[in-house]
């Protein structure tokens, strides 16, 4: 298994930096939309450490074709070049009748299924790269569905699934869907996410994966209790951070994952080094 760190701000190139130089991450997830108007000399010598690229804004479900076939171009240029370990998006909606969301809404997993899966079909050709999709944090009984339907979604086009693990703890605890409902995507998948997750500031609370605080201990046991089915080779876990951005906390959590998966976990390179 490969511990990993999400890139999402130049601002935060100095911490995953000393996170690299640590020996505590072993490659960085690129929030790849918010690189694209780097050089692309210049963003394939940023790091010397494999890296992935984890789509947002593609709206690949509901964007049009031309949109669709720019960012293509740009993507798969960056694609053959830098050789990511994996490419990622979003299952989710950006929109409702033509208006921006605030936040990402989540689909209807047996209604919009048959679009779904013709547009990851063409998302896949367009990028020429087997797409990783990642599994929505639910709050509502709908979520209930998101197991089976990623299941069948890869089946029918050979797509994966960046199985978030928080997400799935956040889809427990908000709408009780079983955590035992995804060993099958769990077993299938070889890229995963983590992070911390916070209640909603308006009652009755939701939780919601707010990538702003340590990994809750519920969210721990779950990755203990199904190591046997996260940890096999090629692996990654790339744990995320998008606000709060203590690097002693940080560390830590990095360091409980290095623990869980990691043969030789410990010590900081800085520490192996001396005698």
């Amino acid at each position: 298994m490969k511990i990993g760190f999400n890139f999402t701000l130049g601002e935060t190139l100095p911490l995953v930096r000393s996170l690299l130089a640590s020996g505590r991450i072993d490659y960085v997830e690129l929030l790849i939309d918010n690189f694209l108007a780097v050089p692309e000399e210049e963003l394939a010598a940023g790091f010397d450490v494999p890296v992935g690229f984890h789509i947002m804004f593609s709206k690949f479900i509901e964007t049009d074709e031309a949109a669709l076939d720019s960012l293509a171009s740009r993507l798969r240029s960056l694609i053959d070049r830098m050789n990511p370990l994996y490419v990622s998006d979003h299952v989710a909606r950006f929109t409702h009748d033509g208006r921006q969301l605030y936040h990402l809404a989540e689909i209807d997993y047996a209604a919009d299924f048959g679009r779904v899966r013709e547009r990851v079909d063409r998302w896949q050709q367009r990028l020429g790269r087997r797409l990783f999709l990642e599994n929505y944090p639910s709050i509502l009984d709908g979520g209930h569905d998101a197991p089976a339907f990623f299941e069948r979604l890869s089946r029918d086009t050979g797509c994966g699934v960046l199985f978030d693990a928080s997400n799935a703890v956040c889809a427990h605890l908000n709408c009780g869907v079983p955590l035992e409902a995804w060993d099958g995507v769990i077993d299938a998948s070889r890229h995963f996410h983590t992070a911390g997750y916070n209640l909603s500031i308006l009652q009755p609370h939701l939780v919601l994966d707010t990538h702003d605080r340590a990994l809750s201990e519920a969210t721990m046991a779950f990755l203990e209790s199904r190591r046997g089915l996260f940890d096999k080779p090629g692996a990654t876990m790339t744990y995320e951070r998008d606000d709060n951005f203590d690097e002693a906390d940080i560390a830590a959590d990095l360091d409980r994952l290095r623990a869980l998966f990691v043969r030789d976990p410990v010590a900081p390179a800085l520490e192996r080094a001396v005698p």
